[in-house]
């Protein structure tokens, strides 16, 4: 079926599904689906859809905005909603994208579970099986052959496929976080800024950022600064170096940054903690 919409161009297809009452209670279940070729005017903005919808971007980038939060996805992007929550996306660009609507007993669980992981955007450039899966699911739709069984194991399958790619950009992550750690560990005598981090693990200093926080809880600055005093404890209480000495080795640029911060994060001036007995 072709379809005129703004921004949808004449390439686009949909294609409609009425599942079995069997498929409703037991399968994952396909409701619509098709290929849409759009220009920059395309946008479709809901409060509530009833369904959830997985896009498979083959061309271009689009904006997605979802419980108050932006995603960008491209081409080998994965976007994964929840339809029946406020929900928006856009073209960037010429788009060209796969999709389908789908239900399922079982999905409002396995949503919550993937996007807890990993949000709404998945990268599949690795993946053979996803594009495989979808193309399953969009050849039958087209031709109006759908073995219901056959879809539901399909898209099974995709986010069987999302979840083991979820865990691999945890483990990814996980990694350059240690990193970022152990770097922070050895040169926090050093001046340090977002961007030199970000530079140390291959990222835009923004996706660092984001990744730092979600992975520890502190910004990379506050994480810094927090290495920093905690260190400067351990020479208040261990050592009679000076105040003047400790902020230098504690990675301040003057005593009296050091005095203004640590009085900030603890309530206690140097002099005050180092009289303080453990």
């Amino acid at each position: 079926m072709k379809i005129r919409e703004k921004g949808l161009l004449h390439q686009s297809q949909i294609f409609f599904h009425i599942p079995s009452e069997f498929a409703r209670n037991a399968l994952y279940c396909l409701h619509d689906s098709g290929t849409f070729y759009c220009d920059d005017q395309y946008c479709i903005e809901r409060e509530s859809y009833n369904n959830y919808l997985i896009m498979l971007i083959k061309k271009g980038s689009m904006t997605i905005r979802f419980k108050n939060q932006e995603f960008q996805a491209q081409k080998n992007n994965l976007v994964f909603l929840d339809c029946q929550q406020p929900h928006m996306y856009r073209a960037n660009e010429n788009l060209i994208f796969e999709w389908f609507h789908f239900s399922g007993i079982s999905t409002q669980h396995y949503f919550d579970f993937l996007s807890e992981k990993n949000g709404c955007v998945f990268s599949i450039e690795e993946s053979l099986i996803i594009p495989e899966c979808m193309d399953q699911i969009l050849v039958r739709a087209k031709e109006g052959n759908i073995n219901e069984h056959f879809i539901s194991m399909n898209i099974h399958k995709i986010m069987y496929e999302l979840n083991e790619i979820s865990n691999d950009a945890t483990d990814i992550h996980e990694k350059i976080i240690i990193k970022t750690i152990s770097y922070i560990e050895r040169h926090f005598q050093m001046d340090m800024n977002l961007k030199e981090l970000a530079k140390q693990v291959n990222l835009t200093p923004f996706h660092f950022s984001r990744l730092f926080k979600k992975y520890t809880g502190y910004s990379p600055y506050e994480y810094v600064i927090n290495f920093r005093i905690n260190h400067a404890k351990k020479l208040l209480q261990n050592t009679k170096l000076s105040i003047k000495e400790i902020s230098i080795e504690s990675g301040f640029n003057t005593d009296t940054h050091f005095m203004t911060t640590f009085k900030k994060h603890t309530n206690l001036t140097p002099k005050q903690f180092r009289e303080i007995q453990f």
